[in-house]
């Protein structure tokens, strides 16, 4: 960090997601003009707002415009981003903005903000006395939102959210274990009208149905026998972020079956029993990762197998 720079940090009593989603998608909530919003949550891809200043006597608002792109974006955990502001801001420098965030025990966010790379240290002091202040607005203002404000701003997010090669689109993927894959991919697409998207050699097939998908997983009756009368069976949805789903999992009565996990094929995952014994895996999208590089293999429709 450089001497034209600073740090701040606040306890927000809010959950990491919501905080998250105000440094990212939410700016119109609690900071800038709802209606001058433009970005669109993606590393790389820039952002543009409009804060306005009360009006001072007759004077009318004045509105300082805010540009800048995403660096870094990490769910619920990191945001960073350039920031230029005006002559009464960075002055016209393209400063960096980094906003980390971590999910205290008690469910609070605590909030470190840390802003680089000034022109002059009058600059970068003006911003020290402001942000805290802005910290303290973030706060309060967040408390003004109800859950419908929320739902619509992780709509938002989940819509701009990067694909990752090695997963289908659709948010809810139900994996279904079968003695004899072949077989069970030929029936899918016979009578349910599946088409394969992905094969793991040996392993799984992924398969898609208008737009939803399912797994079809290689089993081993005799090593691993069916219960209650049927073969292991697991839904897969993907969510906004795998350890906050964990943890209100648990504490909602269900047990763990694997904690969140870092894979290869870009997801991170978990998966839990419900309360009524049904498994879940959790998981949220972490890198587009080309299928290939973890042994699987995208399939060409045209190239497809011929199915008799």
């Amino acid at each position: 960090m450089s001497p034209l720079s600073f740090t701040c940090e606040c306890l927000l009593p809010h959950p990491t997601s919501h905080v998250y989603l105000a440094w990212t998608t939410g700016w119109g909530l609690w900071f800038a003009e709802a209606n001058s919003v433009r970005l669109s949550p993606q590393v790389g891809a820039p952002f543009f707002f409009e804060v306005a200043e009360p009006a001072v006597g007759e004077a009318p608002p004045t509105r300082h415009p805010h540009y800048g792109r995403f660096l870094a974006l990490e769910p619920d955990a990191l945001m960073r981003c350039t920031w230029v502001t005006g002559p009464l801001g960075t002055e016209g420098v393209e400063t960096v903005l980094t906003v980390r965030l971590v999910r205290e025990h008690d469910g609070h966010t605590r909030c470190t903000l840390t802003h680089d790379g000034f022109g002059t240290a009058a600059a970068r002091d003006r911003h020290a006395i402001g942000w805290p202040l802005v910290l303290e607005a973030l706060g309060q203002r967040l408390a003004e939102h109800s859950g419908d404000s929320w739902t619509t701003l992780a709509r938002s997010a989940d819509a701009h959210r990067s694909r990752n090669r090695s997963m289908p689109d659709a948010t809810l993927i139900p994996t279904r274990s079968y003695p004899d894959v072949e077989a069970a991919v030929r029936w899918l697409h016979e009578v349910l009208g599946c088409e394969e998207r992905l094969r793991v050699p040996g392993e799984r097939v992924q398969l898609t149905v208008g737009n939803g998908a399912v797994v079809v997983a290689a089993w081993d009756p005799a090593s691993a026998p069916a219960t209650g009368g049927r073969p292991p069976a697991t839904l897969l949805i993907r969510v906004a972020n795998v350890d906050d789903a964990y943890a209100r999992a648990l504490a909602s009565g269900a047990s763990g079956l694997s904690a969140p996990t870092d894979y290869p094929f870009g997801e991170r995952q978990a998966t839990v029993r419900d309360p009524a014994g049904h498994a879940w895996t959790l998981s949220h999208t972490v890198a587009d990762v080309d299928p290939g590089a973890w042994g699987g293999a995208l399939v060409d429709p045209l190239a497809a197998p011929v199915r008799s």
